[in-house]
């Protein structure tokens, strides 16, 4: 009989995916040699890593990526699962920029495999998630068929935990697993792969055993007979064992028994020299021998099964003290040579710069001295005008304070003269927030800065005026106040906003509780204006309140101030404003 081995490398990646899914874990599928893992895996990465540094060298970042890979699957086979998911990680890292990708897909996959080992439920599923929206985006069919494989393998993996330990994981149940794995199955037809079929087939076989052995034994013969047609010998492994497997359960060791022959004789035609593999294999034939009541030849296989273990701790031990050494030199030879470059670079730097210092230091003395001038002179100009735009603008600003005040004044003659209670409310209201607008040129034309306004200064005159305009002069307020400044603009919109919010606590709050209180708080937190106001009176609700022409400008400021503003009106009243204050100067 031809035997022939899986050259694809997705392929194997599939087969890969299968034994996981299943319950079983393949090593990567290679050509036949001598059954010596340990070894031969150190020497595959002491090649690859030598390879690492000849991508390295090119620059070749493509290249790079790809050997990454190779790094993470050495890592893999070994083991060595951390530092497998680091290379697979630094591949990801130079392969994501330039888009979605089979590769991307294929790394997330070979992630997940390793959070499955590990009994990471949460992490696998969500690398899984990765990859499968990796594949939709290109439109890679195959890359879903091992997508829904994987995620199958995840679902029962949960089911496995929950299992041995209520709880240890979310929500998991065979019938999840066995919908992907209809999925899969779908894909693999479409794409019309034997190859895939059979995978597809002894998964679902090998997850349908956990339910009943009657319905899986359809799909591990399908797979057989399909990787048979093949002449894949590691498919046939697979199918065969899976079949002794179903029977054993079964309770028909006879029968399993000729199936473990049939793993047993093409392992070895194949020669393919898996500890592994063999282990598992040695394992059933001592189950099967037990259900037959030969305990001679149970014991030795199970002797057989724990020589695997031994022979494959020994050539893990050889081959991490081989790695050791070959890790040395190779980190001896790269920091000597690394050695060598840098000194080479500081030589060759050392003579660009005696070579450019003397020309530069001359032009630079020259320049030193014309720079001096040149400075002064714009020095003493910028300070004249300066000084004169501070005088333009305190003269603008004590102006336009002169305006509004003549304002006031005109609209408290016309309010004198008003009879009708809703015209003079109206007109108050107003005077009030002409008067808030004018307490910020005040502050403009009597402090040092000549486009800001101190909150500390300004909020308690605006708040303690209307409160006197109100008759509660008596009210003392609760202060919060930082040390900002926000420029005019701003500073006008925040004051007309207190305005009103101070103005409806006087009519509204004040009045009805016999021991009134306000709270006024702002300061800046992470680069923002957290402003808030509160009173204690009995609150109101929105849909009285919201269609009245103060609600409508307190909305109209929070949004040409661009921030976010919310009313509560539980024990109270209370209103919160938050800002951007990189953002105030832009506000007009």
């Amino acid at each position: 009989m031809q035997l022939i081995y899986l050259r694809n490398p997705f392929i194997r990646l599939l087969v890969r995916l299968t034994c996981i899914a299943g319950g079983m874990l393949l090593p990567f599928l290679a050509p036949a040699q001598i059954p010596v893992v340990g070894k031969v895996l150190y020497e595959k990465l002491a090649k690859t890593q030598q390879e690492f540094q000849e991508a390295m060298a090119t620059g070749d970042s493509l290249q790079v990526a790809e050997v990454c890979y190779l790094l993470g699957k050495r890592y893999n086979a070994l083991g060595d699962y951390v530092t497998a998911q680091a290379w697979y990680i630094r591949s990801l890292r130079i392969r994501e920029p330039l888009g979605p990708s089979e590769n991307i897909g294929k790394t997330y996959l070979r992630m997940a495999e390793n959070q499955i080992r590990q009994k990471q439920y949460n992490q696998a599923k969500r690398l899984v998630s990765q990859a499968t929206a990796n594949f939709r985006h290109i439109h890679s069919q195959h890359g879903m068929m091992g997508a829904d494989i994987l995620m199958a393998g995840v679902h029962e993996l949960g089911w496995r935990m929950n299992r041995e330990k209520p709880g240890s994981a979310p929500v998991s149940s065979l019938d999840s697993s066995l919908y992907y794995f209809k999925q899969a199955e779908q894909l693999a037809i479409s794409l019309k792969k034997p190859s895939d079929i059979a995978n597809v087939y002894t998964c679902m076989g090998n997850a349908l055993m956990q339910k009943d052995g009657n319905l899986a034994l359809p799909y591990l013969k399908k797979a057989y007979t399909i990787n048979r047609q093949e002449k894949s010998p590691y498919g046939i492994i697979n199918s065969s064992q899976g079949l002794a497997n179903c029977y054993l359960a079964l309770g028909q060791p006879l029968v399993a028994k000729k199936w473990l022959d049939e793993a047993k004789f093409i392992g070895d035609t194949a020669r393919h020299g898996d500890y592994w593999q063999n282990g598992q294999l040695e394992e059933s034939y001592a189950k099967v021998y037990q259900r037959m009541g030969n305990w001679k030849q149970a014991f030795l296989h199970q002797r057989k099964y724990y020589s695997f273990q031994v022979d494959a701790l020994t050539a893990d031990r050889e081959g991490a003290i081989a790695r050791a050494g070959m890790l040395y030199e190779s980190e001896k030879k790269e920091a000597r040579l690394k050695a060598q470059q840098n000194e080479l670079e500081l030589r060759q730097q050392n003579l660009d710069t005696q070579k450019r210092l003397a020309l530069m230091t001359t032009v630079l003395f020259m320049l030193a001295g014309l720079a001096c001038l040149v400075f002064y002179w714009l020095f003493r100009k910028y300070r004249r005008i300066s000084e004169h735009n501070a005088k333009l603008v305190k003269e603008q600003n004590h102006r336009v304070k002169n305006n509004l005040q003549s304002i006031t004044n005109l609209l408290g003659l016309q309010f004198n003269r008003l009879t009708d209670p809703v015209a003079r409310k109206a007109v108050e209201e107003s005077l009030l927030r002409v008067e808030a607008m004018a307490l910020v040129h005040q502050r403009l034309y009597d402090g040092d800065r000549l486009i800001e306004v101190d909150l500390m200064q300004f909020i308690p005159e605006l708040v303690n005026g209307v409160l006197r305009s109100y008759s509660f002069g008596h009210i003392q307020p609760i202060y919060v106040l930082s040390p900002i400044w926000l420029n005019a603009d701003v500073a006008i919109n925040v004051g007309l906003l207190l305005n009103e919010l101070a103005t409806n606590s006087c009519k509204y709050a004040l009045p009805l509780h016999p021991n009134p209180m306000l709270t006024v708080g702002c300061q800046e937190e992470n680069g923002r204006i957290q402003f808030w106001y509160e009173d204690n009176g009995p609150g109101f609700t929105l849909s009285t309140k919201g269609n009245s022409f103060g609600m409508k400008l307190i909305d109209m400021i929070t949004q040409k101030l661009k921030g976010k503003g919310h009313f509560s009106t539980e024990n109270g009243c209370r209103f919160t404003l938050s800002f951007d204050a990189k953002a105030m100067e832009f506000v007009h």
